[in-house]
């Protein structure tokens, strides 16, 4: 996103902890993958921006936008409500994938009218996975799959509109939407449930086609019925059908232009924390209206605990973005 921004005319500046402020000054390496090339591939250098680790500092300039780039446990805390008020009147976009993110930031300190709600449709990466060979160096892979733009919305036209034209700007695909929580909240409804059955299945494709891919999918139907009151888009009951999940298992692993299992084991591991506050969500919520949970129960017990839930955290709270 700061990458694109700077493109789209931007001044960038980041907000990290103290510990990698001098890390990210020096820096970074990407990997645009849309970009056809043959391996190794030469990384993308990026720098020319400022990097700032106080609120003060924050409080020193002024932002037009600003974009928070956590997981959602990592939204909870001082350091949010800090942030937000050395920010002046920025816009807030938050990245964050569920509804009651947003009432966080809003109860941190963020006026409704001043956020503006983004849904991540690209997939990145710290590069090399294990067992690539295609980079000639550590660095930030990414890719936009084709026609999924990344959607924006809140209370402000005005605000939505300026999101949306410096990401189009800055060649990162986006465009305006009316309620992006509310559309985000189906996708993640399934993709958390099947995450689950996957990491049940020890994150093999094959593994979760011969176990726990039925249940994974009664899991998906149980947590769409729960999110939309009952109803759900017709895609995304679709999505919730085994036959469609290994189709589209299959198709991904052919056109996604990464090591897909790999992939998700080690973004996904890494941000387990909020994939369980989700499953816990969404059983708490199926309970208060007495629609059924079994299948999202029956999934969480075979979960495995996770291993270090600081180290989560600790990983997903590392670099906090100001643009």
């Amino acid at each position: 996103y700061a990458r694109h921004a700077q493109q789209g005319g931007a001044d960038v500046t980041f907000f990290v902890r103290e510990k990698y402020r001098d890390e990210v000054a020096r820096g970074l390496d990407l990997y645009p993958l849309n970009k056809r090339k043959k391996p190794p591939m030469a990384p993308v250098r990026f720098g020319g921006f400022e990097v700032v680790a106080r609120p003060d500092e924050v409080r020193a300039q002024t932002f037009d936008q600003v974009y928070l780039t956590v997981s959602s446990p990592a939204l909870r805390g001082p350091w949010l409500g800090e942030l937000l008020a050395a920010c002046g009147d920025a816009t807030i976009v938050a990245l964050q994938p569920g509804r009651e993110d947003r009432d966080t930031i809003v109860a941190a300190g963020c006026p409704p009218e001043r956020l503006v709600s983004g849904m991540i449709t690209l997939i990145s990466y710290s590069a090399p996975l294990s067992g690539e060979t295609r980079f000639p160096s550590p660095g930030m892979a990414y890719w936009f799959p084709p026609l999924t733009p990344a959607p924006f919305s809140g209370a402000s036209r005005e605000r939505v509109a300026a999101v949306v034209a410096l990401m189009k700007q800055g060649k990162l695909p986006a465009k305006k939407h009316k309620d992006v929580p509310r559309a985000v909240a189906f996708p993640s409804a399934i993709l958390m449930t099947y995450l689950v059955a996957l990491e049940i299945a020890g994150w093999s494709f094959r593994g979760l086609v011969r176990g726990p891919i039925g249940l994974g999918a009664r899991g998906a139907r149980q947590a769409l019925a729960i999110v939309g009151g009952g109803r759900a888009p017709f895609f995304a009951r679709l999505l919730a059908r085994p036959r469609i999940l290994r189709m589209g298992l299959w198709i991904g692993r052919r056109v996604v232009p990464l090591p897909l299992e790999t992939y998700l084991k080690e973004h996904f591991t890494k941000v387990g924390e909020q994939t369980r506050e989700f499953m816990h969500g969404y059983i708490a919520r199926g309970k208060a209206t007495a629609m059924p949970v079994d299948a999202l129960e029956a999934l969480m017990a075979q979960l495995p605990a996770l291993q270090s839930s600081a180290s989560s955290t600790e990983s997903a709270n590392k670099s906090r973005s100001v643009v």
